[in-house]
């Protein structure tokens, strides 16, 4: 059984406008299906293709695929640039100048998360983008061609991540805060 709904809203500004086709659902009984986004409920994924979601049962889900971006093919070693947070501005600009809003930080530095995690998160920053989304490519694109360091989080981990982000610095150590 699928439910189907739509959902339409004004907006100020232009909306960013997503590539089609970003994910794969493979179908147990079929094929696969490219659709713009995927979320997962405790009963199954609600799909969207342009402004229409529809819920598929979990039993009919074989597997997900995300894109991979062009350059994670040949994934290089992690990176062992240096970074702090003094270089922030030249991502924030980045940002800023692309998308027209600010950097959606959700940690800039030492949280206490980070610090009950045990977690040396001093100069790192956290994003609150999903990896696969258009701004997070492009995002993660930028500091690839800037050599910042960074992590993607597709979901969470437990101890690790609360959720889908993208962490900008090096890998912290768990050490801070014990």
């Amino acid at each position: 059984m699928a439910i189907t709904f739509s959902c339409a809203y004004a907006q100020t500004k232009d909306p960013v406008i997503e590539e089609k086709g970003t994910v794969t659902i493979m179908l147990v009984d079929g094929g696969p299906m490219v659709v713009d986004e995927v979320s997962e409920s405790a009963d199954g994924y609600w799909y969207k293709r342009g402004n229409m979601s529809t819920f598929l049962d979990r039993a009919r889900v074989k597997s997900i695929e995300y894109p991979k971006l062009a350059a994670e093919a040949n994934e290089p070693p992690p990176s062992k640039a240096r970074w702090s947070l003094a270089e922030a501005t030249k991502v924030k600009d980045f940002f800023r100048d692309k998308f027209d809003r600010p950097l959606p930080l959700s940690a800039f530095g030492q949280s206490d998360l980070h610090t009950r995690w045990g977690l040396d998160h001093r100069n790192g920053m956290d994003v609150g983008l999903h990896p696969d989304s258009v701004e997070g490519r492009a995002l993660i694109e930028f500091l690839r061609a800037q050599s910042i360091p960074f992590l993607v989080f597709r979901g969470p981990i437990p101890g690790v991540a609360t959720g889908p982000h993208i962490h900008i610095g090096n890998r912290s150590p768990r050490s801070y805060g014990h």
